[in-house]
């Protein structure tokens, strides 16, 4: 590990799988999603589907949660109003269909719909480590093969209603419906491979996949490749989602910010230390000190969801 950076640690503990008072750091590793699967695909109800909440903040509009969802059949379309879905497929594979309008719409209650159909829409093939990002008010439904299945974890966050002005470095995004974006395993890959080979003074390398022009930076969608420490950092009013998707390291998570100027500081007092690998995924409050630990000679890259705090 290198030593540039002044953190102060603290021994690591163990960490709850679900926080819901006061919702701190959370880390679902890839082993324990896929324990969590093959319970919920022993339990799978009559309409073909399975769930667990992962974690809650108690929101009424019913943002701000996640949830693991398994599904052996097609799923009951759906349009929610006022929340963006932003989705990681751990299994299985399933077609999405997405867009058009939503048939037979009944519901209403907090801008929550169902339909019996989709007329119209968009079909996209989506296979393990995809990452999807569902735009509020747009008809979708998974399409399960016959004797197939899929499983995701789906992260509920509210839309950009008003006030978003798209920077113009903000990458330019074609996929239909508009709003839609799916970033493919392969993809990531291929991307990941590219940023190692632009690294910055600072050892880090970073490509901007969606920026849907919140004045806060919330309702941003990031790739960071790193070989040596980060800037420790802190954001007030942003949670960080993470999908970590290639290489392994550490996470210094809490305590209290050193020299802090602006969101970076000098190091961390009184942190915590988590391991963190390839296939986690990861929840850092707003308002919490975290910086990123790479071993010497290592990596990690990650995408990184700006999620804005619950007020």
């Amino acid at each position: 590990m290198t030593t540039s950076l002044r953190f102060i640690l603290a021994a690591a503990v163990a960490l709850p799988a679900l926080q819901t008072e006061e919702l701190g750091f959370v880390k679902w590793t890839a082993a324990d999603l896929r324990g969590r699967h093959a319970a919920l695909s022993a339990r799978v109800g009559p309409d073909h589907s399975a769930r667990e909440t992962l974690a809650e903040y108690g929101d009424p509009s019913g943002s701000h949660r996640f949830r693991l969802i398994h599904r052996n059949a097609d799923g009951v379309p759906e349009q929610h109003a006022n929340i963006d879905d932003v989705v990681y497929i751990c299994s299985g594979s399933a077609t999405l269909l997405v867009g058009g309008d939503l048939v037979d719409s009944s519901g209403g209650e907090n801008g929550e719909y169902t339909g019996t159909d989709i007329a119209g829409g968009v079909r996209h093939i989506v296979g393990p480590g995809d990452i999807l990002r569902i735009p509020a008010d747009t008809p979708h439904r998974y399409l399960v093969p016959e004797k197939g299945y899929v499983t995701y974890v789906l992260v509920r966050i509210p839309a950009l209603l008003a006030g978003g002005v798209i920077p113009d470095d903000a990458p330019v995004l074609d996929l239909q419906p508009p709003g839609f974006v799916r970033w493919g395993a392969d993809d990531l890959a291929r991307r990941d491979a590219s940023l190692a080979t632009r690294i910055r003074p600072d050892r880090s390398a970073r490509e901007t996949l969606a920026d849907f022009g919140s004045p806060t930076r919330s309702h941003r969608f990031r790739f960071i490749h790193r070989d040596a420490d980060g800037r420790p950092e802190i954001h007030d009013d942003i949670i960080d989602l993470v999908f970590v998707k290639s290489g392994a390291g550490e996470l210094l998570v809490g305590g209290e910010m050193l020299d802090r100027d602006g969101t970076f500081g000098s190091g961390i007092a009184g942190g915590t230390r988590y391991p963190v690998a390839a296939g986690d995924m990861l929840h850092i409050p707003a308002a919490t000190p975290h910086g990123y630990l790479v071993p010497e000679g290592g990596h990690i890259t990650y995408l990184l969801v700006r999620v804005p705090a619950v007020l």
